[in-house]
């Protein structure tokens, strides 16, 4: 299997893992395996090099999966890692997660990136996108589907992007800061766990 470019050099060198926690979700967006949405194949095929999905939801990036309908209604947003990647690796893996939750966050909320394509990021554009099929077209065609797909590497640490400009990077962490804030607004606090786990109901 080649080496994945995607998130590759993100954190230089190797660091101590073992007490790292894989997130199960991020910002409202639950992690899903690939084996659950009969992907395993696909990511062992024709997807070996796509380190994941943001899978579902009414709006998604191209060649992420998407949008999804069963019996009529659109299938819940979520992420779906590559079985294959990042096994011994959850800084990585989180990467990804938050990655592809900018993608979904991006997607629903319209949001049109302000800054412009410079001609660097052209021929990188052109470099990556021209032989990789469907996406790639997609990628080449549609300017906001591009400048999403840079802002989301941003975010996800991707060490296989051009030279950018602050721009670029400023937008970045205003949609990190947006993703972190939901994401501490959908998880429960400590007491509510405890409670949970207790089965009690909290005051109404």
């Amino acid at each position: 299997m080649p080496k994945l470019p995607l998130l590759s050099s993100a954190y230089g060198r190797q660091r101590e893992t073992y007490n790292v926690p894989r997130l199960v979700s991020y910002a409202g967006y639950p992690v899903v395996s690939a084996k659950s949405l009969g992907l395993e194949s696909y990511f062992n095929a024709d997807g070996k090099n796509v380190a994941g999905m943001a899978w579902g939801g009414r709006t998604n990036p191209p060649g992420q999966g998407g949008p999804q309908q069963v019996g009529g209604a659109y299938e819940s947003p979520s992420i779906v890692p590559n079985q294959n990647y990042f096994k011994d690796d959850p800084r990585a893996y989180n990467a990804l997660v938050k990655l592809e939750a900018s993608r979904h966050w991006m997607g629903e909320n319209n949001y049109s990136p302000k800054f412009k394509i410079t001609p660097e990021m052209q021929k990188w554009r052109e470099e990556q996108f021209s032989k990789i099929g469907p996406a790639g077209k997609a990628y080449l065609n549609d300017d906001l589907a591009f400048k999403q797909t840079i802002i989301s590497r941003v975010i996800g640490g991707d060490g296989n992007i051009p030279k950018l400009p602050e721009a670029v990077y400023n937008e970045a962490k205003t949609i990190t800061n947006k993703l972190e804030e939901v994401d501490k607004k959908s998880k429960p606090t400590v007491s509510q766990s405890i409670m949970s786990a207790m089965g009690m109901k909290g005051r109404k």
